[in-house]
């Protein structure tokens, strides 16, 4: 950041901050390290972040954000649609934002009440996902819904896990029977209809 007014500079040093965590990892990420990524004083990101936990907060809360944004951006009319796009839309991010996507469901923050943006932005996410449940399932009652956004949450949020080992692994075990790549690399591939599959009877 060579350059940077006064009235911006924490958006400055968010966004410096986040490309920081996708790069190197959230552990990597300081108050020092951003200062000196940013070209700032050692001491101007201090008026922002008063500790690490604050930074990793704030990078949290606008992958929280970034995330609302890419799974509510389908506006279809039909609910399944609309719910598949979001479970797609998901996974996506967790691919692309690794290292955020870890510090977000991570246990580096752990209280997001202390950080009410953290906790605003993440707890959206969540009610998007509770209302195009509601949208798509014919059962109403709250309770059952809410059970079942915490079904389809945890089978996506595994799911990014195992889409995660397929970027890493040998091209030639993608193909090779009587191994979990295989499958994985399979729903990979056609991901809609798995999506379709495993939301068929909320």
């Amino acid at each position: 950041m060579s350059s940077y007014h006064h009235g911006n500079l924490k958006t400055e040093l968010l966004s410096c901050a986040y490309k920081m965590c996708e790069r190197d990892g959230y552990t990597k990420l300081s108050i020092r390290s951003l200062a000196k990524e940013s070209n700032v004083s050692q001491t101007a990101p201090y008026r922002h972040f008063k500790t690490k936990e604050d930074l990793y907060a704030e990078v949290a809360a606008e992958g929280f954000n970034r995330l609302y944004k890419a799974m509510s951006k389908s506006k279809y009319k039909s609910p399944k649609k609309n719910l598949i796009s979001a479970g797609r839309e998901y996974i996506s991010f967790g691919l692309k934002n690794s290292n955020t996507y870890d510090l977000m469901f991570g246990t580096a923050v752990p209280d997001f009440t202390k950080y009410p943006n953290l906790f605003i932005s993440a707890n959206k996410t969540y009610l998007h996902l509770r209302t195009e449940v509601t949208a798509y399932s014919k059962d109403k009652d709250l309770s059952s819904i809410e059970e079942k956004c915490i079904d389809i949450w945890a089978k996506i949020h595994g799911l990014v896990g195992l889409l995660r080992k397929l970027q890493v692994v040998p091209k030639q075990l993608l193909e090779m029977p009587d191994t979990p790549i295989m499958p994985i690399n399979a729903i990979n591939n056609n991901l809609d209809a798995y999506l379709e599959k495993f939301i068929k009877n909320i």
